[in-house]
């Protein structure tokens, strides 16, 4: 068994992320756990013999520090619910569950709303995933709008100015 020092271990982690498939979802929360080892552990420090920062580390091998910290959070917040629904894990897409992790923030989740949050993410429509992420955040879903407060505008062709036509209609 290897020390949490010793170089080769620290290699073998940095092989295992090179080797992942990040096209599936399995791939990202398996990156998302090594980042996460890695950056807890300070693991990075030292490595190439010069790395001092997370962001230093990240540069070497490639990862931008946004993405980095997706697939860690998207690892926190899901790993464990994924792992008891192995039918959910060939559904959902990274990108859904990228885009509802500013609502697992706002409140405190139970397991049931986030077993609910991932099935829906799994089995929703791209327009029906939309509206219902809408919904969640507070705004009007785009199927129950009935349009009828509405601006119309108007561009000017030469200077491209743009004037609501009801500000016109006045002068």
């Amino acid at each position: 068994m290897l020390s949490k020092r010793e170089p080769e271990y620290l290699n073998n982690l940095i092989e295992s992320l090179r080797k992942i498939d990040i096209a599936l979802l399995k791939g990202r929360l398996e990156r998302g756990h090594i980042l996460l080892i890695l950056k807890e552990e300070k693991q990075y420090v030292g490595y190439e013999g010069w790395v001092s920062t997370w962001d230093d580390f990240l540069d070497v091998i490639s990862v931008d520090r946004e993405t980095a910290r997706q697939d860690i959070k998207v690892y926190e917040e899901f790993h464990v619910y994924l792992s008891e629904r192995h039918d959910l894990i060939s559904k959902c897409k990274y990108e859904r569950l990228v885009r509802l992790l500013p609502l697992l923030n706002k409140k405190q989740s139970s397991k049931s709303s986030v077993i609910d949050l991932l099935e829906m993410a799994a089995r929703s429509s791209r327009t029906d995933f939309n509206n219902n992420e809408r919904e969640l955040k507070g705004q009007t879903p785009t199927d129950t709008c009935d349009h009828k407060k509405t601006i119309i505008l108007e561009r000017c062709t030469t200077c491209g100015f743009t004037f609501r036509r009801k500000d016109l209609e006045l002068e």
